[in-house]
């Protein structure tokens, strides 16, 4: 009887694991996008951050599921390297609107480490999501802090 709970929570994490790459790949797709449309600095240097995390963060889920004898999802096609000065003439999508999207894919990542976390039987496992779940937390405060100063974020009516 404790064997199959274990399989079963075994399989259960293999399946958030392999679940989180492909949005994790999601992510990285959608935020080479937004980099291409913002104008402020500081948002296209949260972007690279996000995308730097959701990568690292991909190499673990990768060799986690790899040790474990699961294939993971295909990759998403690869982009051009990215740099500070790539700004297009118009921007089709504000500044604001990237910054409310990125907002809640940092969120998103951030429960979906939490989750992870949760369901978690290694201590290696457990250290790796606490260690994101941290990251993605920093990252997450940090933009806000930026839509405050910028202005995107929308205060209630007093």
């Amino acid at each position: 009887m404790i064997n199959d709970k274990l399989a079963s929570l075994q399989f259960k994490e293999m399946f958030r694991l392999w679940s989180q790459l492909g949005v994790n790949q999601s992510y990285i797709a959608s935020s080479h996008a937004f980099f291409n449309h913002t104008r402020d600095k500081k948002l296209k240097i949260m972007i690279l951050e996000f995308i730097q995390c959701l990568k690292e963060e991909n190499k673990q889920l990768t060799l986690l599921l790899k040790e474990n004898g699961v294939l993971a999802p295909t990759t998403t096609m690869s982009y051009s390297k990215m740099k500070m000065t790539d700004i297009r003439g118009k921007s089709i999508i504000n500044d604001s609107e990237i910054s409310a999207i990125l907002s809640m894919n940092i969120a998103s990542s951030l429960l979906a480490v939490s989750q992870a976390l949760e369901l978690s039987v290694k201590k290696k496992h457990l250290a790796k999501y606490g260690e994101l779940h941290m990251r993605y937390a920093i990252l997450g405060s940090k933009l806000i802090e930026l839509s405050k100063i910028k202005g995107w974020l929308l205060a209630p009516a007093q």
